[in-house]
């Protein structure tokens, strides 16, 4: 299935879903992501501002900063550039021209000092590769990454599909968390997966 028609039909159904269901499938994906994080050791962490389709990052992100974790968001500045400002609360931000909440501060922190990047995603599949909007930001972001940085994705389970033919720029993940599994590499070499049900 092609990019477009992907990012068409998980965008529909994303919207289907009730507010009472996704605060359900939200409560999910959070537990799972907060004990994937538990077994990491680190100090900074980088993660999407939420929008109202996606999986919401708020409760993720409250934890972290009472974890006394440095947690840093995304602020664009430019069009094809993102940079990693730190979190110091829902009343530092303001909303930029995408409609997406950002820091009003400029501290920044270079992608190479960043231990774990958690990223939005459109669709996924059991491979690790992921669809974004299209514009290719977390793609030149997650590039610059250090080696030891742990790319996590997260999403719906619904968003996963059978098939993402990966492209050049394409950045893979190392690990999706979803509300019914935590999806990682088994093994670098031979390129298995494995997927942990947690319901």
């Amino acid at each position: 299935m092609v990019k477009r028609k992907i990012r068409k039909v998980i965008g529909i159904r994303r919207k289907l879903v009730e507010p009472r269901k996704k605060l359900y499938l939200d409560i999910l994906v959070y537990r799972n992501l907060k004990k994937l994080l538990s077994t990491f050791e680190f100090q900074t962490i980088f993660i999407y501002m939420s929008l109202p389709y996606e999986v919401d990052t708020k409760r993720i992100m409250e934890y972290l900063l009472k974890k006394n974790k440095k947690v840093y968001v995304p602020k664009v500045v430019n069009s094809a550039e993102m940079v990693a400002c730190e979190y110091k609360g829902e009343n530092k931000l303001h909303r930029n021209k995408l409609g997406i909440l950002e820091p009003s501060s400029t501290q920044q922190i270079p992608p190479s000092q960043i231990d774990v990047c958690i990223v939005p995603i459109v669709a996924f599949d059991k491979d690790l590769n992921r669809v974004g909007f299209g514009k290719g930001y977390y793609d030149r972001f997650l590039k610059k990454a250090a080696q030891h940085c742990v790319k996590v994705g997260v999403a719906y389970h619904f968003q996963k599909v059978k098939k993402i033919r990966a492209e050049e720029h394409d950045v893979k993940l190392d690990v999706i968390v979803t509300d019914r599994l935590v999806l990682l590499q088994k093994n670098s070499y031979r390129g298995e997966y494995d997927e942990k049900d947690t319901t």
